[in-house]
């Protein structure tokens, strides 16, 4: 069996990591190598993986008192992600045990370190301060810089990675950003008669505070999220 772990500091609690793992179907999508999921398929296209492109497996995803645990049965081996909190670490184990082993530590060691950092982003995410949500419109309390990376993560957990999010604030602010293939590609802002577009090509689990710096923001927004 071919195993690589990777850590990465977390300040959230064990509830906030269960919940973001208990719905694979939106987690899975910002894992690295991640190609599609019908049901309980899951489908990897990895480059250097011996046991094919493209390489369809089955999940179990089992929660227990101190991990969670997403096991991918496939023909010609298993692939098993470990999530363990331990002192505000999250340690992500990935394991292969099947064909092709000796070739399989560099690409388990990007699957874990992508997967460690993708979850830790969307734990970040839950800070946003979303008063609710309901299916594709709901209401953010205050829109700030350092809060609109969290609620751009936060929507794309809910519509994946190719989506449009629009918000309007009582003051007339217009606010729009356009998501492709888990990318920041557009923002665009209307402030009375001003209106600025800013292109952009930032991965979300990259999404800092600095592409909002300067827009006038800090006001609570009605919003409105669409797959793309």
């Amino acid at each position: 069996m071919k195993i690589r772990t990777w850590e990465v500091e977390v300040y959230y609690g064990w509830e906030t990591l269960v919940l973001i793992l208990s719905e694979p179907e939106k987690a899975l999508p910002f894992f690295p190598y991640f190609e599609g999921m019908d049901g309980d398929r899951v489908r990897f296209k990895v480059p250097r993986f011996i046991f094919n492109f493209g390489y369809e497996f089955e999940l179990d995803v089992g929660v227990g008192r101190e991990e969670v645990i997403y096991t991918f049965h496939g023909k010609r081996g298993i692939l098993t992600v470990t999530f363990c909190m331990s002192r505000k670490k999250l340690r992500v184990t990935a394991s292969w045990a099947g064909f092709g082993e000796a070739l399989m530590g560099k690409p388990l060691e990007n699957f874990a370190r992508g997967i460690a950092e993708a979850i830790r982003e969307f734990c970040s995410s839950m800070t946003c301060p979303l008063v609710k949500l309901h299916g594709s419109e709901g209401e953010v309390e205050r829109i700030t810089p350092e809060t609109a990376p969290a609620l751009v993560k936060r929507v794309a957990m809910e519509m994946g990675k190719d989506f449009t999010l629009e918000g309007w604030a009582d003051d007339g602010t217009y606010l729009a950003v356009k998501v492709r293939d888990g990318i920041l590609r557009e923002l665009r802002v209307r402030h009375g008669t001003n209106e600025s577009v800013i292109e952009s090509d930032v991965p979300l689990l990259e999404l800092g505070k600095e592409v909002f710096e300067g827009i006038p923001l800090n006001k609570k927004f009605r919003i409105k999220a669409e797959r793309l």
